[in-house]
């Protein structure tokens, strides 16, 4: 399973998560949240995070040159669109990196989905909540039971350090992934080393026993 860590925001706190190796870690370029970098990214340690673990930019409604300036100036492996994003806007960016298209859920899944098929890598399913993301609340598990499309997903919203027995209960058959981020955090943008170092190590023991 695919970890993702997003939000970050500080060069002591970059250093220290990248040494638990997730699979991406995100940073957020928007004005609306309390995690935006978008002023101060290259102030940000980026270099410190090692080839193996890909550069998330979190974008959201920019346009799609300034979306591919950022991505290409800053060395980013994947964008993820937490906007309103077409999808042939979608299909451009793929292009220039890998592309997760976010999708903010409330009690349903989103009745276009079928439309960013073939036109992004990945889907991340988000609560929807008063913010783009960072609400730290989950969404009804239960209606990704009716998810049929080819595309693999991220779970992300309101995944808390006690969620692992539960994460270890559920078997969604296009689930690549989760996304980590509020409820690990000691201050917005600032996460708790331990427990994420706790966290991963363990979702990552449980899988490679579950292998064997």
């Amino acid at each position: 399973m695919k970890i993702k860590v997003c939000g970050m925001t500080n060069n002591r706190n970059i250093r220290e998560i990248a040494l638990l190796h997730p699979d991406y870690m995100g940073f957020v370029f928007y004005s609306g949240s309390p995690r935006d970098v978008s002023g101060r990214i290259g102030e940000l340690e980026l270099t410190a995070i090692p080839p193996s673990i890909k550069k998330v930019a979190v974008l959201v409604d920019q346009p799609a040159d300034r979306a591919a300036e950022i991505i290409k100036r800053y060395g980013f492996d994947t964008v993820q669109l937490h906007g309103d994003e077409e999808p042939g806007y979608c299909k451009e960016l793929m292009t220039v990196c890998e592309v997760i298209k976010a999708f903010r859920i409330d009690d349903s899944l989103p009745a276009n989905l079928g439309l960013y098929t073939g036109n992004c890598d990945l889907f991340l399913f988000d609560a929807k909540g008063k913010n783009r993301g960072g609400n730290g609340i989950m969404f009804n598990h239960d209606i990704l039971q009716a998810y049929t499309l080819a595309t693999p997903f991220i779970l992300s919203g309101g995944i808390g350090d006690d969620d692992l027995p539960y994460l270890k209960s559920i078997d969604f058959r296009q689930m690549a992934g989760i996304d980590l981020n509020s409820r690990f955090e000691i201050s917005p943008g600032y996460k708790s080393l331990q427990s994420l170092k706790v966290f991963i190590t363990k979702l990552r023991n449980d899988a490679s026993a579950d292998r064997q």
